[in-house]
């Protein structure tokens, strides 16, 4: 049991706010590899009932879920971020203009090069219609200002499937735009019952309005972003920590249930997706491995998550989410002449060509373009 929770079970562990934890990028990592292997493999995977593809297909399917880590690990950040500098006279312009230098350009590059490439008619291409056949409940100007999860979650459509994955982005953007106004201008003692008020709406919400629409739509996935929220209000109250390593097993026995529960939701008949407690399930699991990986720097998942792979994975992350979808159809388009699909083993490595354009093409964006607009950012200081 030693072995799991850390050689020094007796260790005390301080939180520091604003300290970059290295294990918070390796958990980024993780999340978009989940996000991978549900794309290119367990959404690719053909397979007939009885067959061995099947049993691999239901070991793979608890993947679905790396965009709800994502969703807890923003509200924990960015939360934190924003607690830690409230009082600042330059809080707004240094928290916009350094979210607008992480996220926008890369984004508005992706989006043209789609405009461009359906003007020039590659939408009309067989093997790529998919990827730009546009759904006219989802128009295009929505995408340039976020609101495409709306009009998805109305049109019951991820739409194009170049720009499917940026539903999760257009909840990130309305999240960044609003959150900032509760931290500034309500009361830090009162901001834990907001973030419960949000948490108990967003479940309320995905009760009574259940469906498609609850999958994509913000104040129906609030309440990921606000269990992150509501963690890193706690770690940074007088005696949270302490507490916290005072009762180590404690912790991780609590850890082992939430995880063991969501792993047996993979094997249910009902889509993990379509369960209204299932996301809040999921998000007090993911806040309680971030707790581990800020308190137990000593136990077994912070070493892990400290693993150079993961860390590297997560400094590129961004540019993986919004490349995969659109190389993989373009790489399958251009040697199979066909969607993206896996029923044999060449089609295998057509996949795992993709996954290797979508790595090179991350660390390379990451590396000569976003870092670089990134470093401009974050010369928009809070002090």
């Amino acid at each position: 049991m030693n072995s799991l929770l850390g050689e020094s079970a007796d260790k005390r562990v301080s939180f520091k706010a604003g300290e970059h934890i290295p294990e918070l990028d390796g958990l980024r990592g993780f999340a978009i590899f989940m996000v991978l292997i549900w794309h290119y493999f367990y959404a690719q995977i053909w397979s007939l009932p009885g067959t061995q593809l099947v049993y691999i297909k239901q070991a793979l399917g608890f993947t679905w879920c790396g965009v709800d880590l994502f969703f807890v690990l923003s509200g924990f950040l960015i939360a934190g971020i924003l607690i830690d500098n409230k009082d600042k006279t330059v809080y707004f312009r240094t928290f916009y203009m350094r979210r607008i230098c992480r996220i926008f350009p890369l984004y508005y590059l992706c989006l043209s090069l789609f405009f461009v490439l359906m003007y020039i008619g590659l939408d009309e291409v067989a093997p790529f219609d998919k990827m730009f056949q546009m759904d006219q409940a989802v128009p295009l100007w929505s995408y340039g200002v976020y609101l495409q999860n709306v009009f998805m979650g109305n049109a019951n459509s991820f739409g194009p499937e170049w720009l499917a994955v940026t539903w999760s982005l257009a909840i990130e953007e309305q999240f960044y735009l609003f959150f900032p106004l509760f931290i500034r201008f309500i009361p830090g003692p009162r901001l834990p019952y907001i973030f419960i008020l949000f948490i108990v709406l967003a479940v309320c919400l995905r009760t009574t309005m259940p469906g498609f629409a609850a999958y994509i739509n913000t104040l129906w996935r609030a309440d990921s972003l606000m269990i992150g929220a509501l963690l890193a209000y706690s770690v940074r109250q007088a005696g949270f920590i302490e507490r916290v390593t005072n009762h180590r097993r404690l912790v991780y026995s609590i850890f082992s249930v939430f995880l063991v529960a969501a792993l047996l939701t993979n094997f249910g008949s009902a889509r993990p997706f379509s369960l209204p407690l299932t996301y809040l399930w999921l998000a007090i699991l993911f806040a309680l491995l971030i707790l581990i990986c800020v308190t137990f720097k000593d136990g077994f998942f912070p070493r892990i998550f400290r693993s150079r792979i993961l860390i590297w994975l997560g400094s590129i992350s961004y540019g993986v989410y919004l490349f995969h979808q659109p190389v993989s159809g373009i790489v399958h388009g251009l040697i199979r002449y066909a969607p993206p699909y896996i029923a044999s083993w060449f089609d295998a490595m057509v996949t795992l060509l993709s996954l290797f354009v979508t790595l090179v093409l991350a660390h390379v964006s990451y590396n000569y373009f976003e870092k670089v607009i990134i470093r401009f950012g974050r010369s928009f200081s809070y002090s």
